[in-house]
């Protein structure tokens, strides 16, 4: 009866995991760039992926239409971080 319910276990967890593989295939996390330049209208990004060398390329008339949402999203997520890092500034301080 327990190894039924380990393999039932083990089923969700590949299903759980065939579901993140099939996410990495459409979405990218870019967590650091390692280079960034023009040329032709493109905007090169560079950035590793699993430790492999990735470069993104975005057509810089479409990224200028986007800048006003992308600076306005980056300006409310930071300032989100910000006030997490702050509380949490604050909460060690009542610690010490």
């Amino acid at each position: 009866m327990g190894q039924d319910n380990r393999i039932k276990e083990l089923e969700a967890k590949i299903g759980i995991l065939e579901k993140q593989l099939e996410d990495s295939r459409t979405h990218t996390y870019v967590g650091e760039t390692h280079q960034l330049h023009c040329s032709d209208g493109e905007l090169y990004i560079g950035y590793d992926r699993f430790g492999e060398e990735c470069t993104l390329v975005m057509d810089v008339n479409q990224l200028y239409r986007d800048l006003p949402f992308i600076i306005d999203q980056v300006c409310k997520e930071q300032k989100k971080m910000q006030q997490m890092h702050l509380k949490m500034i604050k909460e060690a301080q009542t610690e010490i």
